[in-house]
């Protein structure tokens, strides 16, 4: 089990608290577009049953919030999250569903092209190693082709 000797909900339980990172933003594949400092905070929720991670970031000066809500669903066995934002998801709530990894988990969802084009994917990664919480996600064009699309890393404020 990925987890070892930890259950999942034990997991988002290290994550409660307040963080303070970089995030890092690729508009196209491995071109890096922005940086900028993050602040955030991961609230348990229902018991620990689920997470609420809100963040504040800029790009390219411009303030942007976030929201991202996942748990561990024991009936399914999966991850699942729900993505909003102020700068990549407009109106919509991406939904996403994965699987526990090591040190974390990864889950995905689609979004719509806003040029009226087939959905594209996004994969999302979590991970936390020596107390450094890194949260990658990935863009998944409609051919499969995947390409960094942010990177957080953030250490947990005392």
């Amino acid at each position: 089990m990925p987890f070892e000797s930890t259950t999942p909900h034990h997991f988002l339980s290290r994550l409660a608290g307040n963080w303070r990172g970089l995030s890092r933003l690729w508009l196209e594949p491995d071109k890096l577009a922005d940086e900028a400092p993050l602040v955030g905070t991961i609230q348990l929720l229902l018991e620990g049953r689920f997470a609420l991670y809100l963040y504040q970031t800029s790009f390219d000066g411009e303030p942007q919030h976030g929201m991202f809500t996942f748990g561990y669903n024991t009936t399914l066995a999966q991850f699942e999250a729900s993505w909003v934002d102020s700068f990549h998801t407009g109106t919509a709530i991406m939904f996403c569903t994965g699987v526990e990894k090591e040190n974390g988990f990864s889950v995905t969802g689609s979004y719509a092209d806003p040029s009226g084009g087939p959905d594209w994917t996004w994969r999302t990664e979590v991970e936390l190693i020596d107390g450094e919480l890194t949260i990658t996600a990935y863009n998944i064009d409609p051919e499969g082709g995947e390409s960094r699309a942010t990177e957080t890393i953030l250490k947990k404020v005392k």
